[in-house]
């Protein structure tokens, strides 16, 4: 398939999208709320209706409702992240599993986890951090659980994390929030030290979700706009939904790539910024479905594919340079093949703790009405983040 106008470089691009409509031998949602790399090249993919992994072939687990310890705790993912040994952390609305590759084990103990609600997870060196519904953070550091709790002394000023992404250059986490502003987090001799880096009264305070850029530092941003972060410069705006040409589109999304380029997904297909101005538009034309604009999640897996997700499919996209401006689009047909094999070195989980004391609006219930809000949440501005 041939298109040039949207090359707004003049460039022509030799791409190839890759598109999968949810089936039974297929991913099974296209309402995508997180996606990591696996351990041995494949991609899991956190739905609404259990957790996708695809190696050229999908297969996707669900929940064991007779047995805990050997499926899914709930078809409704919320995020993923495999810890320093290779275990695999599952967050739930209700809690979290953790799968060493042979069995589940399942955390939904308050004393450890003060809301049960997990937005985010993180895996910070060694370190697992979670972010939960209204009781801030969660750390699980050799053995030991600490609770950050919300406004204690020298630690989070929020109730809610949105999500968080580590900034290489520097080795802190950065955390957005919605209401809170936006925050550094740092580690020395075991201590941990919480910074506003962004008040929400400041012209990027309500920028409330966050992805890292591989090459150090963090993109900030909202439906209208997106703010780079490094520790030196502070923030830089990058784009506001005015900035798309036809637009303005409200921005879903973000994903840097390896090579500096941003990859932004809007309600108008896919944008591609670089070298300070906006030099593609990925969309419809170019084989990104053909039956809605929107793009709502974007994401670099290991082997530089662009994943993304719509209303109604997901896929990837794979793109270079070229001299021929030729598209080639195919729709997949994939065969199911067995439930994804992880080989972890199994560690257990301890359950000790440690407390930061601090005032705390009471934990959040797995209710029919948290059950509802969350699976509406995934059909409106932003779903819940990757990185």
């Amino acid at each position: 398939m041939t298109e040039t106008s949207a090359s707004f470089s003049d460039q022509q691009y030799l791409g190839s999208v890759h598109l999968f409509r949810p089936t039974s031998d297929s991913i099974p949602s296209a309402q995508v709320n997180d996606i990591i790399n696996g351990l041995h090249g494949e991609d899991l993919i956190a739905t609404t209706l259990g957790l996708s992994t695809y190696n050229g072939s999908w297969s996707t687990q669900h929940i064991d409702r007779d047995n805990i310890s050997a499926g899914l705790l709930d078809n409704f993912v919320m995020a993923v992240e495999y810890d320093s040994s290779g275990n695999l952390w599952i967050g739930y609305g209700s809690g979290i599993q953790i799968y060493n590759g042979h069995d589940y084990s399942v955390i939904r103990d308050q004393e450890l986890l003060k809301s049960l609600q997990i937005r985010d997870l993180q895996r910070w060196n060694d370190d697992m951090w979670v972010a939960t519904g209204n009781a801030a953070l969660n750390r699980y550091h050799n053995g030991t659980w600490t609770w950050f709790a919300p406004f204690s002394p020298n630690g989070p000023g929020f109730y809610e994390a949105d999500s968080m992404a580590l900034d290489s250059a520097t080795d802190s986490l950065l955390i957005a929030t919605g209401h809170d502003g936006l925050w550094k987090v740092t580690t020395s001799n075991d201590t941990v030290y919480f910074e506003k880096i962004e008040d929400k009264n400041d012209l990027y305070g309500m920028l409330g979700h966050v992805r890292r850029d591989p090459l150090g530092g963090a993109y900030f941003f909202n439906s209208t706009q997106i703010a780079y972060y490094d520790s030196a410069t502070g923030f830089t705006q990058i784009l506001k939904m005015s900035d798309f040409y036809g637009g303005p589109y409200a921005i879903n999304d973000v994903a840097g790539g390896s090579d500096g380029a941003l990859y932004v997904a809007t309600d108008n297909g896919i944008y591609v910024w670089e070298n300070g101005q906006i030099t593609r538009h990925l969309g419809m034309f170019e084989g990104f479905g053909s039956s809605s604009h929107r793009i709502r999640t974007v994401f670099f897996d290991a082997g530089n594919r662009l994943w993304f997700s719509t209303l109604d499919n997901i896929g990837y996209y794979t793109g270079a340079t070229s001299t021929e401006p030729l598209i080639t689009i195919e729709t997949m047909t994939p065969t199911s093949s067995p439930t994804p094999t992880f080989s972890p070195i199994p560690v257990p989980v301890n359950i000790s703790q440690e407390t930061t004391p601090g005032e705390i609006l009471p934990p959040a219930a797995a209710s029919p009405l948290d059950r509802i809000f969350a699976f509406l949440s995934g059909f409106f501005t932003f779903p819940h983040p990757s990185r």
